[in-house]
């Protein structure tokens, strides 16, 4: 990057932050109260208002990098320095427990924060779940073919290394519950584990997790999710839909600092998963045995950068501020829009699911004489972001609708693609 650029934009950073600096924790709870008699619109600009994303740019892709808001980032900042003023290795306790308590109320009423740990994202959370299972030789684990690199990174390490056996179903993106059929068709007396994502980084297919979860538990077969792209993109209870295993990074939907996230082990399962880096207690290098941390800070080791979690902690207050009710429709709503004037533009195939309850905040498509690249180049010189997909082999695009957006970068998205069909 050239000085004058990195000047210009440190710059236009300082400004930003300048412009916040006096904004206080409970401001904007106030902001929304204020906007909420002047209009839908104005009250949806008052919550866009605090971003900080490039101006000029149309942002389609939170399912990739979400921003964080001004109150998360002020939350950081604040944290980081009272980190300074006293450095220490450990971290405040009391804050530590009040962020998983937020944590908890944003994935359901019976989600209970001790069944929560906090890790540096779904990445680590995946490994941690799928190598701390005791999986033997032969064990068969089932996922789909439209994974993130994470999940088949850990499920092949498992492969390589204890000669687990992957089973595969390809998405029914017909019909929602056909993906129960195919999983079922995939079951025998070996299968120990079923985990796919609860919603696909591909085409924002959401999967009929809880008919799913109950078919698992009903032949004694964990269950686990890959929920990086489900909280606050679309609303369900952890409890509820059955999940034996969970985990999420929080730098998406959720907006949290990157480098944040979850696991979430139902009530009675903990002791299926050994971690496998520390987690344990009474530590004395001469005796051969050493006890097993009884509660899930056992994942939660090494030197944590607490002003990273506990401004995840604001991510939460200022996702339930808005309500994730009211979120979804709103993001939804968009995403439908988008959806329906696709169905208008030659040559375009929609990649995401047919059935609008299976649909989310993103949207998959392709079209029939243009590479992924092709549109993404395009998509980009006309300054909207979207995201490549060539999982599953789809050769598509991505986009996502947010808080940051407006019903008008519908319509802007869509005349892109019509010049290029034309």
């Amino acid at each position: 990057m050239k000085r004058k650029d990195f000047l210009k934009g440190t710059g236009a950073l300082a400004a930003g932050l300048a412009m916040t600096r006096d904004l206080k924790a409970a401001d904007f709870g106030r902001l929304l109260h204020d906007a909420a008699g002047q209009g839908d619109e104005y009250f949806w600009d008052v919550i866009r208002d605090q971003f900080l994303l490039e101006k000029g740019w149309t942002f389609l892709n939170f399912g990739g990098l979400g921003a964080c808001p001004l109150p998360v980032l002020n939350s950081l900042a604040e944290w980081m320095r009272v980190e300074e003023l006293s450095p220490s290795a450990g971290f405040d306790a009391k804050e530590w427990a009040a962020v998983k308590v937020k944590l908890a109320a944003v994935l359901g009423p019976s989600c209970k924060p001790e069944e929560l740990a906090l890790v540096s994202g779904a990445t680590e959370g995946i490994g941690m779940i799928i190598n701390g299972l005791t999986l033997k030789p032969g064990d068969e684990v089932i996922t789909s073919t439209h994974e993130h690199g994470a999940i088949n990174s850990a499920f092949l390490h498992r492969h390589m290394r204890d000669g687990v056996v992957i089973k595969v179903f390809e998405p029914d993106r017909q019909s929602g519950l056909g993906n129960l059929d195919r999983i079922a068709s995939l079951i025998t007396p070996r299968t120990r584990l079923i985990m796919f994502s609860h919603v696909t980084c591909t085409t924002g297919q959401l999967f009929p997790v809880k008919e799913i979860g109950k078919l698992a538990h009903d032949k004694g077969i964990w269950f686990g999710l890959d929920g990086a792209q489900a909280p606050v993109c679309t609303p369900f209870d952890i409890t509820d839909i059955g999940a034996d295993f969970y985990v999420c990074s929080s730098h998406k939907w959720l907006m949290g600092p990157k480098r944040t996230g979850f696991i979430y082990i139902r009530t009675g399962l903990l002791d299926a998963v050994r971690p496998m880096i520390g987690g344990l207690t009474n530590l004395d290098i001469r005796k051969p045995y050493a006890e097993i941390n009884p509660t899930m800070s056992r994942f939660e080791n090494g030197t944590q950068n607490e002003a990273l979690f506990f401004a995840m902690g604001k991510a939460c207050d200022f996702v339930q501020e808005i309500g994730i009710p009211r979120i979804f429709t709103r993001a939804h709503g968009m995403s439908e829009a988008f959806v329906a004037g696709l169905r208008t533009i030659p040559g375009v195939e929609l990649l995401s699911p047919q059935e609008e309850a299976y649909r989310t905040c993103m949207t998959g498509f392709r079209m029939k004489t243009k590479t992924m690249k092709e549109i993404g180049d395009h998509l980009a010189a006309n300054k909207i972001r979207a995201r490549l997909v060539g999982e599953g082999g789809l050769n598509g695009i991505r986009i996502s609708f947010f808080l940051n957006n407006k019903p008008s970068d519908v319509d802007l998205a869509l005349d892109c693609i019509k010049k290029l069909a034309v």
